[in-house]
């Protein structure tokens, strides 16, 4: 009797071991459970936080490409009225043709401070070529009819330029150093450079003048390559993720 009671008396503690073992393991089992849980609710709370940064953000550009967009429209109106007061006070002194010439220079002059208050693509060789036409029409080299289509022409090279995606060499100063890079220029929205060791980055305008900013992000580097490979395939039209270069213009 004693033996078989010895024996229940094993049985039972050992059965108890066993179900305390396996509580224990369960209970483990289950902080694991909920630090699974916790970790994942983390890092979907994190990823929903990066998705609405991630809107914000392309709200935010949407709304700086709309204002650009706005300010593009003004300026090709802003020309187009120059050019309208100018074709109205040609014809009033067309019979006259000294006449022309005070319009003329008028006309250059408005061009000109367009073309210093835009973007700082080529501005040195866009004045040059204004000042060399007054020059012309100032000292009678070419006729008031000749100078009028040669102003004729510049007004919509203007014009153009805002609406022209390309590539194109230019000397900008980077770093306290004159640079001749490559020129990436989507119409008069964004300007992008890339020097021969691949350096790149775009210009900047702060509230006294343009400069130019290098781009120190991998991805946002890897972006803007990708744009001048695109440019030098003669692909100028398409989606392109960029860093946010959007260029203010100031106009007169």
């Amino acid at each position: 009797m004693s033996k078989t009671k010895l024996s229940i008396a094993l049985g039972l503690l050992l059965y108890c071991s066993s179900v305390s073992a396996n509580s224990q393991n369960l209970a483990e089992s289950l902080m694991k459970l909920r630090a699974d849980v916790e970790r994942l609710d983390t890092a979907i709370v994190e990823e929903k936080e990066s998705y609405r940064a991630s809107i914000r953000s392309l709200m935010r550009q949407k709304d700086d490409l709309a204002s650009v967009a706005s300010r593009e429209e003004l300026q090709i109106k802003q020309t187009r009225q120059d050019l309208d007061k100018v074709r109205k006070e040609i014809t009033e002194a067309s019979k006259n043709s000294q006449g022309l010439k005070p319009l003329i220079l008028t006309a250059l002059e408005t061009l000109s401070a367009n073309v210093n208050a835009s973007i700082p693509f080529k501005i040195k060789a866009r004045i040059a070529d204004l000042d060399k036409i007054k020059e012309q029409v100032q000292n009678d080299l070419v006729t008031p009819q000749k100078g009028l289509a040669l102003t004729w022409n510049s007004y919509t090279d203007s014009i153009r330029i805002t609406k022209e995606n390309g590539l194109f060499k230019q000397t900008i100063t980077l770093g306290g150093e004159d640079r001749l890079v490559e020129i990436a220029r989507i119409g008069t929205m964004m300007l992008l450079f890339k020097t021969p060791d691949n350096e790149v980055g775009y210009a900047h305008k702060d509230a006294e003048a343009y400069s130019y900013v290098k781009v120190q992000n991998k991805e946002e580097k890897e972006q803007i390559l990708s744009l001048f490979d695109a440019f030098k395939k003669q692909i100028r039209t398409g989606y392109f993720t960029l860093p946010n270069a959007i260029l203010t213009m100031e106009t007169n």
